[in-house]
This record gives C-alpha cells, structure tokens and sequence, in this order.
C-alpha cells in the first residue's frame, strides 16, 4: 500500500513539473525595439532620396540609424530631414532628437521638434512642438500637441497642427492666439 501511494505521488509530481515547463515553454514574449537587433545600424548617416522621374525628394542626416528590416522600422537620434515637396516651391527642414521611420512612409517626430521653411519669404518661418507626424507620399504633417509658430512679424500659438507640403497650406487646430508686430 504505501509503495503504491508513493508511486502514485511520484507520478503526480512528474505530471506537475512537465505541466509547469510547458506552460513556462509556451508563455507569449513581446518583443520591443530594444529588445529586437537591427539589421543593420549607421552613425553620422546622411542619405538623399529620389523620385521615379529623378527629381530629388528628400535629404535625410542622422547621428545614428537603426533599421530592422522586418519591422519595416528604422530609428534615428538627432533626425534632420530636408522635404522637397513636388512643385519644389518650398523646401522644409525638419529635425528633432529622435525619429521613427515606418513602412518607408509614416514619419515620426519626437522631443523639440522644429520645422523650419528654408525659402524666404515664407509667411511661416519656424514652428516649435515636441511631437509631429509626417506622411511623405502625401507631404501632410499634423501633430495634435501644443506648439509655437513664428514669422517675420508675427507670433502664433495653438494646439493642433495640419499642414498640406504641396499646397503650403497650414491650418492650427484649436486654442489659436497670435501678437503681430505693426510696422
């Protein structure tokens, strides 16, 4: 009898310890972008993109770039990137201390972003926020964060942002105030 109860508990034991590896096997790991290994990395990174008709499109600089090419993600720290809309009238530059390029498309922008219109004599001259998306197959940037935008003689402020690149057109969302200096 107790031969039999202690290979019954021996029996139950073994059967716990294979349930609990499997459950410990089969537990789900997320896996984060600090965690994933890039495919490749690049330090003092500048790179230029052009359309299908040859016409240059972008300018891209960076202190470092991870990519991983799975993901379809690349990262980047101290982002400067020049935006050559199509009818070229106006070059954009923007930059902030870090960046996230996904699908090749959707550009993010994090931590004192500031986008800056290289032509003169733009009625904008500098906008300031801390977060800011950009499509670069449509050339619209938005942001829903509070910023600061500035002219030659004026001062505006407001929470929101849409901007059309091709149509150089910039619309700010909400809680909008301005100072003008009257010359």
């Amino acid at each position: 009898m107790k031969r039999e109860l202690l290979a019954g508990l021996l029996l139950l034991a073994m059967a716990g310890g294979l349930y609990l590896r499997n459950l410990a096997i089969e537990t789900p790991t997320t896996v984060t972008t600090s965690e994933l290994v890039p495919d490749f990395v690049a330090r003092a990174m500048k790179t230029r993109s052009y359309d299908a008709n040859g016409r240059l499109n972008a300018e891209i600089a960076a202190d470092t770039m991870l990519h991983y090419q799975q993901q379809q993600l690349t990262e980047f720290e101290q982002p400067v990137y020049l935006v050559y809309p199509d009818d070229g009238s106006t070059v954009w530059k923007v930059q902030a201390n870090a960046g996230q390029l996904r699908d090749n498309r959707y550009l993010s922008l994090s931590h004192n972003v500031v986008v800056e219109a290289i032509e003169p004599n733009k009625p904008i001259n500098t906008i300031h926020t801390e977060q800011l998306e950009l499509d670069l197959t449509t050339m619209v940037m938005t942001t829903d964060k509070a910023l600061q935008a500035f002219g030659d003689s004026f001062e505006m402020s407001a929470i929101g942002l849409y901007a059309d690149l091709h149509l150089n057109q910039i619309t700010l969302k909400q809680k909008v105030s301005a100072s003008y200096e009257v010359q």
